[in-house]
């Protein structure tokens, strides 16, 4: 918590945000399906009817052979599903692409679904707007995303925060300017854009050729704690973006601590430990009631984010805080009052000694005060 007040952290999100209510959007897996049943209506429903029976399955059964679901698929609509039903998602959407007919110098069929998709999602929900506080350093919104949709950019505070795509990434820096919404797969943009990260070759040219958002993150991730929402470990954006961190991890020391939200099966340590075998600190929650826990947990992180300036929180805990002495409250008011302190700007640390005097805190309240702004100042 105390890294984010930093402002050291920084938010990497994905699809799983955009998913609850009432944004709506799907998961890669559910793209696909989209995008198949708007392009080839027999192959979408075939990859539909297979994911429903294996969502069906208990946890130990064996997912459904894709045979069962492809009685009158020709060769190439097989092997599309076949790739389907391995995860292969972004294999599934480059042979789509790649096997329907497209005018020369026309966007794609693929890629035009996919944008018509996406972009139907107009109005954030909860996920977005407590990241909208959560991801905020120099009270300017600071956050990465592999989603395509401006979600993120319609739940922060007028006027609303700048947005990069693929071409315009900034360098990141712990500079007062690097802030926005960083597109780090591509953004929405009419007209539908081909900049969209979609296929196997697009991830391919991204990370192996052109480099921006793997330069990206090896900047980034020297210079802030990545915390890591929305994904599965079997998402293939997710993937490219862990190999990318991965192999820097082998060459470099100086790479910070990075965290995933993580959904599991309450009980389930395997998740745990998967997620820790890939050099993460995983930060588990119940996967239960549609990731409901997830809401709950940034919910009540956002709520807990003091304003010492104006936020009616910081100021109560504060007020209750002072009818001791700073030597008589216990130890956790002590290491509220630090946090408060230390997650403060100097004009912050300025308007909360003034509320202390104005309070009639006794004296030792303010000694403490003025040893948590010394500290800073040394680095201790």
């Amino acid at each position: 918590m105390l890294a984010r007040d930093r402002g050291d952290v920084l938010f990497l999100t994905g699809a799983g945000v955009s998913m609850p209510e009432p944004s709506g959007l799907p998961l890669f897996r559910g793209l696909v399906v989209q995008i198949a049943k708007k392009l080839d209506g027999r192959l979408g429903e075939a990859m539909d009817a297979w994911a429903r029976a294996a969502d069906a399955c208990a946890a130990d059964a064996p997912a459904p052979l894709p045979k069962a679901f492809a009685a009158d698929l020709d060769p190439r609509q097989h092997a599309e599903l076949a790739r389907f039903v391995r995860g292969d998602y972004d294999v599934v959407l480059g042979m789509l692409e790649r096997r329907l007919p497209v005018q020369p110098g026309a966007t794609s069929r693929m890629r035009v679904a996919a944008s018509e998709i996406l972009d139907a999602a107009h109005r954030p929900n909860s996920l977005h707007l407590a990241l909208n506080v959560l991801a905020r350093r120099n009270d300017q919104l600071s956050i990465a995303t592999t989603n395509f949709d401006r979600l993120h950019e319609r739940a922060g505070k007028r006027p609303k925060p700048a947005s990069y795509g693929l071409e315009s990434l900034p360098r990141p820096s712990r500079a007062p300017e690097f802030h926005g919404v960083f597109h780090i797969h591509g953004v929405l943009e009419p007209p539908e854009s081909r900049q969209l990260v979609l296929t196997d070759q697009d991830f391919g040219d991204l990370y192996l050729r052109r480099r921006m958002t793997s330069d990206f993150l090896y900047d980034a991730t020297r210079i802030f704690h990545l915390v890591i929402v929305g994904y599965s470990l079997n998402d293939a954006p997710f993937r490219y973006l862990m190999n990318a961190v991965a192999g820097d991890t082998r060459h470099f020391s100086d790479l910070k601590d990075r965290y995933a939200l993580v959904p599991r099966r309450a009980g389930d340590l395997v998740v745990q430990a998967d997620w820790s075998g890939r050099s993460l600190i995983p930060i588990c929650y119940d996967q239960a009631d549609d990731h409901a826990e997830l809401a709950r947990l940034l919910g009540a992180w956002a709520e807990s984010v003091p304003q010492p300036t104006a936020d009616s929180w910081a100021r109560k805990r504060i007020r209750a805080m002072i009818r001791n002495t700073y030597a008589e409250t216990s130890e956790a008011d002590q290491s509220v009052f630090g946090y408060i302190y230390r997650r403060a700007s100097g004009t912050e640390r300025i308007s909360l000694t003034r509320f202390l005097g104005e309070s009639d805190a006794a004296p030792d309240w303010l000694s403490a005060a003025n040893a948590l702004i010394r500290e800073d100042r040394t680095g201790g």
